[in-house]
């Protein structure tokens, strides 16, 4: 605003608008809401700005924070000291690292200055392993929404399969894909800036066990190992979670949206906030991750209703709670739930002496690395348990009858299948998820390293869960 009122000052004093100072004021003013903290820029080198003419001002101090910049950039339209040196200020390129403010451009440290030669490492911080994951849980949240839109909507000539792959090409809901993969990433690098930042992540002193470690088990944090600079982490992260603020506009549904937007808010505060409290960062965890199927799942029953065979069959409106809570995903949720629990607990175990110093008051500091075991093992069995729910409610009651009618012919056994598959690769998962957490518990959460291994090797029986529920 100010510059806009002050448009006719500066143009009797230039003859012209400076409208990329203009645009980059704008840009910053945005960009401020969305950047981690305020003083995101750290520092702004005097290369950042290209002047015209010289000045007293050239060696002036340079602003260390955001609004500091946001203040040089609006003062061009009104300071009349800056107006009567005709002092042109254009931002050329933004600098993500701390740099000297005595005049020089800190050429030897321009390496320092971009996210280009660190991109392999922020990538690998985003840990793309997850990604995968991610995947499936969009794919059954919409795939659970396609079934329950069949069974409400009678009759339906499309077969499942079309649905579900004509609503994953959808461009609403590759936004609601790319959401949830952001909220992933940007969870992950925000909580190993701040981990490293206040000495969670520590480097071990023996080299050759740490090596061991992160070779054999994503061990990964270039922060604290000083080989990506705070500043082009923080800068990157900014990054993505504008790309996140912009994706969540395009989900369909303002429940869907409204959960997205939690979840961006909810992995920022997680780290300062929620993690240095007990019980309530693993809690946070197990259901940002349990309501990522919720999510692609409620924002694919907006698309279908949208449609236009919805709106010839005058659909109801209202929130579908029943593809929540009446519905096999209901089942997904509890085990997602579950299991999310029991890693976390199993993470804490491994960053328990890291946590012990930065004062983080995880369950096996607070409690000892037993009971955490203890805790982790019983999650993983409920976890299990849900897993293998709803087989177990259809066939506790009729198991017994429909074993025996396998016998009668090859149509019996057509009926059951499907619910055998889905038996056999639910007990499967979680047997593998339970069996891997018991080996920590018999060591009493002593052995950091098989903590670790549990936690990946976990991975294979999560897969094998999410594929039951297919």
């Amino acid at each position: 605003n100010t510059l806009t009122k002050d448009t006719k000052a500066m143009r009797r004093h230039h003859h012209h608008t400076p409208l990329p100072a203009k645009l980059a004021s704008l840009l910053l003013i945005t960009g401020s809401s969305i950047l981690l903290s305020a003083d995101t820029c750290e520092a702004f080198p005097p290369s950042l700005f290209r002047k015209r003419s010289t000045s007293s001002l050239s060696r002036a101090s340079i602003p260390l924070s955001t609004f500091e910049a946001i203040d040089i950039f609006t003062s061009v339209a009104t300071d009349s000291k800056l107006r009567r040196d005709k002092i042109y200020r254009y931002p050329t390129r933004i600098y993500s690292s701390s740099a000297a403010v005595d005049g020089s451009d800190g050429e030897g440290d321009e390496k320092k200055k971009y996210i280009r030669p660190y991109l392999k490492q922020l990538l690998l911080l985003c840990r793309p392993i997850n990604f995968p994951i991610v995947f499936l849980f969009h794919v059954l949240g919409v795939h659970r929404a396609v079934e329950f839109w069949k069974m409400t909507m009678q009759p339906v000539s499309t077969s499942s399969s079309s649905m579900l792959l004509s609503l994953l090409k959808e461009p609403s809901m590759i936004m609601v894909l790319l959401s949830l993969m952001l909220v992933t990433s940007t969870s992950m690098i925000t909580n190993d800036y701040y981990d490293a930042r206040n000495g969670v992540d520590v480097v071990p002193d023996d080299t050759d066990k740490n090596e061991s470690i992160r070779e054999d088990y994503g061990h990964y944090h270039p922060l604290a190992q000083g080989t990506v600079p705070f500043s082009v982490t923080k800068t990157f992260d900014s990054y993505l979670y504008a790309i996140l603020l912009l994706s969540s506009a395009f989900v369909p549904g303002s429940i869907s949206r409204l959960m997205v937007i939690g979840g961006a808010i909810t992995t920022y505060l997680y780290t300062n906030e929620l993690k240095p409290k007990t019980w309530i960062k693993n809690i946070s965890c197990a259901a940002l991750v349990a309501m990522s199927p919720i999510t692609s799942g409620l924002a694919a029953w907006k698309v279908l209703r949208d449609s236009t065979a919805a709106t010839a069959a005058k659909v109801s409106t209202s929130v579908p709670y029943a593809l929540i809570f009446q519905s096999p995903l209901s089942y997904l949720v509890l085990s997602l739930f579950a299991g999310i629990m029991c890693r976390e607990i199993l993470m804490d175990i491994t960053d328990c002496e890291g946590d012990a110093k930065a004062g983080i008051q995880t369950l096996p500091v607070k409690y000892g690395k037993e009971m955490a075991s203890t805790v982790a093992m019983g999650w993983s069995i409920v976890a299990c348990i849900s897993a293998c729910g709803e087989s177990l409610v259809k066939w506790v009651p009729i198991g017994i009858s429909r074993l025996m009618s396998m016998s009668s012919g090859a149509d019996a056994m057509s009926v059951t299948f499907p619910a055998a598959r889905k038996l056999v690769l639910s007990t499967l998962g979680g047997g593998l998820f339970a069996q891997k957490t018991y080996q920590v518990w018999r060591t009493k959460g002593g052995d950091v390293v098989l903590a670790e291994k549990a936690v990946r090797d976990g991975l294979l029986g999560v897969l094998l869960v999410l594929a039951s529920f297919m």
